[in-house]
């Protein structure tokens, strides 16, 4: 097969305190047309830098080593001027992003954003640029694609909104399309669609692809080949079914042992008092918002939902996205406002104290949720965001506090140095770990972990949820787990609650929900699980 990509030796330094940083490390690697190349390593290993660096789309300060080369059907890309580089981006190379909400413009309809790009890589009139923006909607599996073009971003789904993304990518009929961690922020269910929808796309377009991701088994549903990275170093690559069953590297080993413990099933409840103390209680909750425009109906997030969380266990939460499972998480610390119901949190009802509990008392419910970056201040250092609980909840700091602020992140996984960093001198994983630390600060009785480890590589998700249970284990922990990736769940959890527009359809024990589901919405979430192809 021809070569489409011809990576060689490529580095990215950044601009460091005490010298350049390395962040990528002499990386080379091939990539054949109609072939998958996946780049699989933790959170700041360099494998969207690498990835970035194929369009030169790198931050300004980052700096490629001369001696790189990253050759296009034999001409370096490094090297081009930026009007032909500008060409081929978005043209014969294209990219998928993480964060389609990232990407979209928020005051533009979708139809409108694929159309601009359909006009600056194709030489045709208005008249036909729409039929032809219909045409990539439909070929992504979009309904009613003259319907979802006239809306807006944030009108779509996550799943509709990446598929936006990827027809957009399409606009230009690319050879090679990059993928960057495209189902990270989905339910399982849609990243099942997405997965098959790119691989029913190679196939019909001949497409090659480079895809990232931190999650092994859904780069081994997907990839021919696979590169693992670490500290910004190759450490192994091959053949994809070569490195899950022979892999020759100690952290290649360490990842996919580590995946394949999530599987375990979590089955030994921590609380095995006769009649256990329940520290959360849901009766009847129910939350409504406003619907769009003058006199619109409201529309029911969560409908007369209840359910109990005892001292010291976990209850997974899970649902597709919009099933209303992260508006429970939020109603519980005070960020909505419930239209009916009541939560009692350690026998008080907060619909009693108008869902405004004394602040004293919020420190016992703590929320972790999914986006880091939009959780923390980009004006405020790590140390400083250690400290807010403390101002927030009028808690008086402990003697040596800068020894516990260190002491919170070696147990997430950071050192010291992070304390004088700014959000945005961090990896994504490094953030979340971050709002992990500052959440355990105040010392909660229950603890709401949205989407926690969705950005996190499967080694350190695996040391953040063997960390929640050892803390589960010595603090009487609870925690409420709402998350779409089930084999996590079944780590973590003792119980699971499905949801379903806004309902509990089933809630039983982890393991029997997981190989016995008795609801038909059930059993099509565990269908989907990605898991390491083995054969």
């Amino acid at each position: 097969m021809a070569t489409l990509l011809d990576v060689r030796r490529l580095g990215i330094s950044f601009p460091g305190p005490t010298g350049p940083v390395r962040a990528v490390d002499d990386v080379t690697w091939r990539l054949e047309a109609g072939r998958t190349l996946g780049i699989v390593g933790e959170s700041g290993s360099g494998k969207s830098l690498t990835g970035l660096a194929l369009l030169r789309l790198l931050p300004a300060a980052a700096e490629v080593d001369d001696a790189s080369r990253v050759l296009y059907r034999g001409q370096d890309l490094l090297a081009l001027p930026e009007d032909r580089m500008r060409a081929l981006r978005g043209g014969a190379l294209a990219i998928v992003f993480q964060e389609p909400m990232a990407c979209l413009h928020p005051l533009l309809p979708v139809g409108r954003q694929v159309g601009e790009a359909v006009r600056r890589h194709a030489a045709r009139r208005d008249s036909k640029i729409q039929a032809q923006v219909d045409g990539l909607f439909a070929e992504v599996g979009l309904p009613e694609p003259d319907r979802i073009g006239r809306r807006y971003p944030h009108e779509l789904s996550g799943g509709q909104q990446q598929r936006v993304m990827i027809a957009m990518a399409l606009a230009g009929n690319p050879e090679v399309l990059v993928a960057d961690e495209p189902t990270t922020a989905l339910d399982v269910t849609v990243q099942a669609q997405i997965l098959t929808l790119l691989r029913e796309l190679q196939e019909r377009r001949g497409l090659a692809m480079v895809f990232i991701s931190h999650d092994l088994a859904v780069v081994s549903s997907m990839a021919h080949d696979v590169m693992v990275m670490r500290q910004g170093r190759m450490v192994e690559a091959g053949p994809m079914q070569q490195v899950l069953t022979r892999p020759r590297s100690q952290y290649a080993q360490m990842l996919i042992a580590a995946r394949r413990r999530l599987h375990e099933t979590s089955s030994d409840c921590q609380t095995c008092d006769a009649a256990p103390e329940p520290v959360l209680h849901l009766d009847g909750l129910t939350v409504d918002y406003a619907g769009r425009g003058f006199r619109t109906a409201k529309v029911r997030a969560v409908d007369a939902v209840s359910l109990t969380i005892a001292r010291g266990t976990t209850l997974g939460l899970v649902g597709e996205s919009g099933s209303g499972k992260s508006t429970i998480g939020k109603a519980v610390v005070g960020l909505v406002r419930p239209s009916g119901g009541d939560i009692r949190l350690l026998g008080r009802s907060l619909a009693a104290d108008r869902w405004r509990p004394p602040r004293a008392f919020r420190r016992h419910c703590q929320i972790v949720l999914q986006n880091p970056y939009g959780s923390l201040n980009p004006r405020l250092t790590v140390a400083d965001a250690l400290m807010e609980p403390f101002v927030t909840l009028a808690l008086r700091p402990p003697e040596g506090i800068r020894a516990r602020m260190v002491m919170g992140l070696e147990e997430v996984g950071l050192d010291a140095e992070m304390l004088s960093r700014y959000p945005h001198q961090l990896s994504g994983g490094q953030r979340q770990r971050v709002c992990i630390a500052r959440a355990l600060t105040p010392e909660p009785t229950l603890l709401i972990c949205d989407e926690i480890v969705s950005a996190l590589d499967v080694h350190v998700q695996f040391q953040v949820l063997d960390l929640l249970k050892r803390l589960q284990k010595s603090r009487r922990l609870s925690l409420l787990f709402i998350g779409h990736d089930l084999e996590v769940i079944r780590f973590i959890a003792d119980d699971i609650a499905v949801m379903h527009r806004g309902r509990i359809v089933e809630r039983a024990g982890t393991r029997q929900v997981l190989e016995e589901p008795q609801h038909p919405y059930s059993r099509s979430l565990i269908s989907a699980i990605p898991r390491l192809a083995t054969a």
